[in-house]
């Protein structure tokens, strides 16, 4: 072998090497580009923070693939909200994913998880969390107002005792009711009204009265605001739940027999019941569709009563789409209508 040849082969031999390095690093002739999500704090601790503030995080995410990385949802867990994030980041860039977490309604140590999904093929889900120790620093007891009772009922009152063990002169400045059939009132607590021993200062009684003659029927499910002048919580919420009920309730809510064949009578079945405080008994029932006849029959008098809707076989054909008339001897519910419709074939 010649000197001259021997002197080279060390540098041929590096470029060799430089040459097969690039091959591993850089992708082959075809192959597809992919993102690399990276996640650098995926856990934000927010540590002691008073009920009701709102801890707001910005979760830095890293695109250290050669492809552009896609956020295609973020979904956070009960009491957690994403006010914003970057939906594309470019290769060797990063985003950001804002967390908002309102801790109105938590006590004590709490963990909310938010899944970020993306276009990384390897990691296309990542897992962040927002930590916090939620403090309270006021105190509403029992803490809960539940209302269950029917419509034209007497008004639901319920009382709780607002305090604090941190501040000696709290006063409530301001409530905000959910609903328009919910009063609230409060005043300055007494010796009379049981005020907590273990709290200080001044304490308050919050009443809640709810009208029974205007809520609609339905759920309850909201919270009464409390505005004060303490420094470290200067609002509270109290929950509010429960159902209002129809004074007379009939299910179903309609009687509907479709399409029908009626070559001989055919029979349905009601229940119509009463959830009012006093008894209040079924006196009649009509109906305004030509070959339909009505039974009303007590099954607990002044509470339950069964009422049978009869198709007989001279009803004319076609559609039909009328009423039934349920009458009771309550001036608070004198009568009911409920829908009578089908086609007879």
């Amino acid at each position: 072998m010649s000197r001259t040849l021997r002197t080279a082969t060390p540098a041929i031999l590096t470029l060799l090497t430089l040459g097969a390095a690039a091959l591993l690093v850089a992708p082959a002739a075809g192959q597809a580009l992919h993102p690399r999500a990276v996640m650098p704090d995926p856990v934000y601790d927010a540590g002691g923070v008073a009920k009701g503030e709102k801890i707001s995080h910005d979760f830095v995410i890293r695109n250290d693939g050669e492809a552009p990385l896609e956020i295609s949802d973020v979904r956070p867990a009960c009491g957690c909200t994403v006010a914003d994030f970057d939906k594309v980041i470019a290769p060797g860039e990063t985003g950001a994913v804002r967390a908002v977490l309102d801790t109105m309604t938590f006590d004590g140590p709490i963990s909310k998880a938010i899944t970020v999904f993306t276009n990384d093929p390897v990691n296309p889900k990542l897992q962040l969390s927002v930590k916090a120790d939620v403090r309270p620093y006021l105190f509403i007891q029992p803490g809960y107002a539940r209302f269950v009772q029917a419509q034209q009922s007497e008004p639901g009152v319920v009382q709780q005792i607002v305090f604090t063990t941190t501040f000696d002169d709290l006063k409530i400045t301001e409530v905000e009711s959910p609903y328009p059939f919910l009063k609230v009132a409060y005043r300055e607590a007494t010796e009379e009204d049981e005020p907590r021993d273990y709290g200080v200062g001044r304490q308050w009684v919050l009443t809640l009265t709810l009208d029974y003659t205007t809520a609609p029927v339905g759920t309850l499910a909201e919270y009464v605001t409390l505005h004060t002048n303490h420094p470290n919580q200067p609002v509270a919420k109290l929950p509010v739940s429960g159902f209002v009920r129809p004074m007379i309730a009939v299910t179903p809510t309609a009687a509907d027999f479709g399409e029908i064949e009626v070559d001989e009578a055919q029979n349905a079945s009601m229940l119509i019941r009463s959830f009012a405080t006093e008894d209040v008994a079924v006196t009649s029932a009509e109906t305004d569709v030509p070959g339909v006849a009505l039974e009303v029959t007590p099954i607990e008098e002044g509470k339950r009563y069964a009422l049978q809707v009869t198709l007989s076989p001279e009803m004319p054909k076609g559609s039909f789409d009328g009423t039934i008339t349920i009458r009771t001897d309550s001036p608070k519910a004198p009568l009911i209508e409920v829908p009578l419709r089908g086609t007879r074939i």
